[in-house]
């Protein structure tokens, strides 16, 4: 028995074949008007995240330089880094003359936190000023609400 397919193909059918036509590839470049508005506004919008990040970053120098500072400043210290803090971000009138009560409140405030209203977050002040001894664990915690305050509080307008 033969095969129906070495019957039908012969060497002159072979010779009648012609190649593939290969399409064109596909552009990668935008056809129409449209992706280019699109690509545009990527682009500006990306531009404007960066300039809005790069504002951010310089503004926020004077925490991390506050940062770097606490982590070799004694607990005696503390209070007078945070003024300097707050003085750096707020006008010279609204913080320079604070202190005591006031100023445990504005720290209360302006970090959105009760914690300063708290022992040892209260003793900050007196702290700086009088010779009160604090436990490895109270400083510890007044090192961080410290810490958390130069990181988050906020300006208000």
């Amino acid at each position: 028995m033969t095969s129906p397919v070495s019957q039908t193909v012969s060497p002159t059918a072979l010779d009648k074949l012609h190649g593939f036509y290969q399409p064109q590839p596909v552009s990668w470049i935008p056809q129409t008007l449209g992706w280019y508005i699109v690509f545009g506004i990527l682009v500006l919008l990306i531009v404007w995240l960066t300039i809005r990040r790069i504002r951010n970053w310089r503004q926020n120098r004077y925490r991390r330089e506050a940062l770097r500072e606490l982590a070799t400043s004694s607990p005696e210290q503390l209070s007078g880094l945070l003024k300097r803090t707050a003085l750096a971000a707020w006008p010279r009138e609204q913080v320079a003359s604070l202190s005591g009560e006031k100023w445990i409140e504005f720290l209360a405030e302006s970090s959105a936190t009760p914690a300063f209203r708290e022992i040892p977050g209260r003793l900050i002040e007196q702290i700086a000023f009088a010779s009160t001894s604090l436990s490895s664990e109270d400083e510890t915690v007044l090192r961080d609400l410290s810490k958390r305050w130069i990181r988050r509080h906020r300006v208000q307008a």
